[in-house]
């Protein structure tokens, strides 16, 4: 293993695998993220630390591809590595393998903000030190963003009051969680021994606090569904697309 990588052995829980014992899209997710945190704590500062500093990393961009998706206690090794800050953005790839074979992976943007003032921090090599940072694996070409002709053609599907059991350390909805929602909204998910979700883009464009009510847009182009989310006061809250095998 690349000594960039920083790998765990792991494997999908019943917590994060469906009816067909197969893991989720909002399990694979959680597991990135989980040995993101990690990789932060065994090169401080920590997720923890950085509250403590008054300051969280936020993710604004996710990008997931399944190639085979991991199944209920199968053994897996879960891997993950920074890419060094430009700017305000500090990206992170991720992979899941079995036995050196590839099964899902991932890409994502982060931002390091100030929790209270919200302000966004420029970051460096130094903003990290103690990491050992990678190459950034590239799983597409342009940014994901939903076109205003589409999003002028969705249908609203739902409303979901942010509860405690949906929130984080930060107050706001766990940006995991929005994939076990909008999974909900896929019909060919309830046939679950033929379909399953082999990939998403997330972009995360504004936090949805603890009480906050989010509407649910969807329409399906392909084999995708798109969706948008919005707040009370009609600002975007997330959009998304998931692709379904």
């Amino acid at each position: 293993m690349e000594d960039f990588k920083f790998t765990r052995n792991t494997y999908m829980d019943t917590y994060n695998t469906d009816i067909a014992r197969r893991a989720t899209a909002g399990g694979i997710l959680r597991q990135f993220n989980e040995t993101a945190t990690q990789n932060m704590a065994a090169f401080p500062p920590s997720y923890d630390e950085l509250l403590d500093m008054g300051k969280a990393l936020m993710v604004s961009r996710m990008d997931i591809e399944i190639l085979r998706t991991p199944m209920l206690e199968e053994p897996i090794q879960c891997s993950t590595w920074p890419v060094v800050p430009k700017g305000a953005v500090i990206r992170r790839c991720y992979e899941i393998c079995k036995d050196g074979v590839l099964l899902a992976r991932g890409s994502s943007d982060w931002a390091l903000v100030e929790t209270e003032s919200r302000k966004i921090l420029r970051m460096d090599a130094d903003t990290f030190p103690g990491y050992n940072y990678g190459d950034y694996v590239n799983l597409h070409e342009k940014r994901f963003q939903v076109g205003k002709e589409t999003a002028a053609g969705m249908e609203t599907v739902g409303l979901h009051r942010v509860t405690l059991r949906d929130c984080d350390c930060n107050g706001h909805m766990n940006n995991t969680y929005y994939l076990d929602l909008l999974c909900d909204y896929i019909p060919e998910l309830y046939d679950y021994e033929h379909h399953w979700v082999n990939s998403v883009r997330l972009h995360f464009a504004k936090e949805a606090p603890l009480g906050s009510e989010i509407t649910l847009r969807r329409c399906k182009v392909g084999e995708s569904y798109l969706f948008q989310t919005f707040l009370e006061d009609g600002s975007l809250n997330i959009e998304c697309q998931i692709g379904i095998a």
